[in-house]
């Protein structure tokens, strides 16, 4: 076998671990041993082990996927130069992700295993509404977003989405998953702008969020 790099060896760590984070949301690990962790990253046991120490190892490697991911979009949501109309959709975006992958059974199980990831998980997850409260209270400020309260909106996304996203609800009502995307993101766009900088129809940014939502959800 040819020697891999620190560098690619990191990419393919970070490429098999995105391959159990649908099941680590939805049925936790604690129960998964270290042969259905090789078995849904379509290796072998052994080539497991040339990527990763251990089963922390790979729970550390989840956690480090949600910690960078809100790392970056909050720097972005936080970066004034770029208009609100192209930030709010990464907020959308993010709410999106903390709601389908911060699951609780995946939380309560990481809390109990490895409280320190819990714990650097928990205090970004703070640093994130945090820069939440931040952007809605300048957009109010600079007179582009209505005067809603901040924690309010930020309290009816984070509900409104998780029940959307996890549970019947798109099958039942007979919504696809990219349908019920731009609808919500339009009924929060209505919402946060001020109708004097309200721009109709769909904007490009959002139409980029939507497919890395849809593209990361229907993921098999």
């Amino acid at each position: 076998m040819r020697k891999i790099s620190p560098e690619e060896r990191q990419i393919m760590r970070r490429t098999y671990t995105e391959k159990i984070i649908e099941t680590v949301r939805t049925e936790g690990f604690i129960t998964l041993t270290i042969q259905d962790l090789a078995r849904l990253m379509g290796i072998s046991r052994a080539s497991l082990y040339n990527f990763f120490a251990s089963k922390e190892d790979i729970i550390l490697e989840v956690t480090e996927i949600y910690i960078d991911y809100l790392n970056r979009s909050n720097q972005f949501i936080n970066n004034s130069c770029y208009p609100y109309i192209q930030r709010l959709p990464a907020v959308f975006e993010q709410t999106v992700f903390s709601a389908v992958y911060a699951s609780e059974i995946y939380l309560t199980e990481l809390k109990s295993v490895c409280p320190t990831f819990y714990e650097r998980k928990l205090a970004l997850a703070n640093e994130r509404l945090v820069t939440l409260h931040s952007f809605y209270e300048n957009g109010i400020i600079d007179g582009d977003f209505n005067p809603h309260s901040p924690a309010l909106v930020i309290e009816q996304d984070e509900a409104s989405l998780r029940r959307i996203l996890n549970s019947s609800f798109l099958v039942e009502q007979g919504i696809s998953l990219e349908d019920g995307m731009y609808g919500y993101y339009e009924m929060m766009k209505q919402r946060t702008f001020v109708p004097a900088v309200l721009k109709t129809g769909r904007d490009p940014y959002i139409e980029k969020a939507v497919r890395v939502i849809v593209s990361q959800l229907t993921k098999e």
